[in-house]
């Protein structure tokens, strides 16, 4: 019994020792813990205007190129940060790259019902939903419709 004590008391010690070092790393070092958490904006090369995640696809397609890679270069990121793509076995979605990730969001917002969809929106749908078309591919609707 007393062997039994010994140990919880030694167990709860070292817990008490690991919430006691944690909390005062995060006191002494909240920019440290902030920093995976934050957002980081992409400034895109030339004075290009930052693009959201609220805006819609008629304003994508109307966005410059360098604002465009720069959204996607952010998007890729949390992409990549997030646990939800380690459970995608699509090679095709594993392989996407930044400038991958802006043709899936160009092949989305080529289908005109989708122009009215926000761009986070698209960012998340459109790998998965365009992985295993070819790079490049534009859809257009026919006229009158």
């Amino acid at each position: 019994m007393q062997k039994l004590l010994n140990s919880l008391i030694s167990n709860l010690t070292v817990g008490i020792l690991v919430v006691t070092l944690l909390v005062l790393n995060l006191i002494l070092n909240p920019e440290e813990v902030t920093a995976a958490t934050s957002r980081r904006v992409v400034q895109p090369q030339n004075g290009a205007p930052i693009l959201s995640g609220n805006i819609r696809g008629d304003e994508w397609l109307k966005a410059l190129s360098d604002s465009k890679i720069a959204f996607c270069n952010e998007a890729y990121s949390a992409f990549r940060a997030s646990p939800s793509q380690s459970y995608i076995i699509s090679s095709n979605v594993q392989s996407l790259t930044a400038s991958g990730l802006c043709d899936r969001i160009d092949q989305y917002f080529s289908i005109e019902e989708n122009l009215e969809s926000r761009l986070g929106t698209a960012a998340a749908i459109a790998p998965l939903l365009f992985a295993d078309t070819p790079l490049g591919t534009k859809y257009s609707q026919p006229d009158g419709q």
